[in-house]
């Protein structure tokens, strides 16, 4: 037996095959990146391991790519077979995990449409869409998402999606106003104008990726130099509401957002104009809802329940 080697094969991972064969197969390392949804420089260091394990170059680099040397020729068949072996292990595993448990599926979701989507969800068949454990976007929620800890998430267009795939959904074309029941606004309940809304205190629900820098309505009253006074943000759903009903504020939202409002009964919910939600779109464009979630073949999850998410979000922005 040769234990010289025997040591060299003992040092390898899993990854570092993975990724001799993906640079193999493509002749760039980015690609070995991209496809592993890891960084540039862990590629890298992978590499350089595996040169040392070896105590060979593998690829030199040429204009046309990453090509192999002689030694990486003689590997790239043995390492196809440890990977389609350990994808085979894999696999029982995952099967057998799946008949001792019912998985759950984590979804960051914006807090703009938290709500609306928790409930349509509540009225899913379980037996169809299985367990779903939602959770409200943060700032480190790509990052969860591409380290694998959350599945995907519905958030903005606008986000960094750090190398993740980003599927647009929809777009939202109208807004409600939210205020108490007795708020003076709604004395001119039949034509409210944005001019309006501004003469009382305004909350808004900060949303990572649209709204968190500055707000629609406060970026329409700089650029047209009108005096807003009273305006605060709130990270959480919970504050919004306490917000309005405590301290008479008044707040914009989605339609269907709205609808859950109006169920409490010191709440009214009225639609904005159409014309006046164009006032502001045309300072802040709504951006696009979008799916946001890694490479396919990490994904926990069946094309049929992604696609039952994206119908619910859909109907409910739409």
């Amino acid at each position: 037996m040769n234990f010289q080697a025997l040591k060299k094969v003992s040092e390898l991972d899993v990854f570092s095959l993975l990724v001799f064969k993906i640079i193999y197969e493509t002749g760039f390392a980015n690609c070995a990146a991209k496809e592993l949804a890891v960084s540039a420089p862990k590629i890298s260091r992978c590499l350089t391991s595996l040169r040392v394990i070896f105590n060979d170059e593998l690829f030199f680099r040429r204009q046309q790519g990453l090509k192999p040397t002689p030694l990486a020729e003689r590997l790239y068949q043995p390492v196809c077979q440890l990977c389609d072996m350990i994808g085979q292990i894999e696999r029982v595993a995952e099967d057998k995990s799946s008949h001792q448990q019912t998985s759950i599926l984590h979804v960051a979701v914006s807090p703009s449409i938290i709500t609306s989507v928790a409930i349509a969800l509540s009225q899913c068949p379980r037996d169809t869409i299985g367990k779903v454990k939602l959770h409200s976007w943060q700032s480190d929620t790509e990052e969860l998402i591409y380290n694998g800890e959350l599945d995907f998430g519905i958030g903005f267009d606008t986000q960094d999606a750090h190398g993740l795939e980003v599927h647009t959904i929809g777009r939202v074309t109208s807004l409600c106003l939210v205020g108490k029941q007795q708020h003076s606004v709604w004395d001119n309940a039949d034509e409210i104008t944005l001019e309006d809304v501004i003469q009382h205190s305004i909350v808004y629900l900060k949303c990572r990726g649209f709204n968190n820098r500055i707000d629609p309505l406060e970026l329409y009253c700089q650029t047209h130099g009108l005096p807003l006074e009273d305006i605060e943000c709130v990270k959480k759903l919970e504050d919004w509401y306490w917000h309005i009903l405590t301290l008479d504020s008044l707040a914009l939202t989605i339609c269907n957002e709205g609808s859950f409002a109006s169920q409490i009964p010191q709440l009214r919910v009225e639609r904005l104009a159409a014309s006046e939600f164009a006032r502001l779109n045309s300072v802040m464009p709504m951006p696009d809802y979008c799916l946001i979630e890694r490479a396919e073949h990490y994904r926990r999850y069946s094309t049929d329940v992604k696609q039952m998410i994206i119908n619910i979000t859909r109907s409910i922005i739409m």
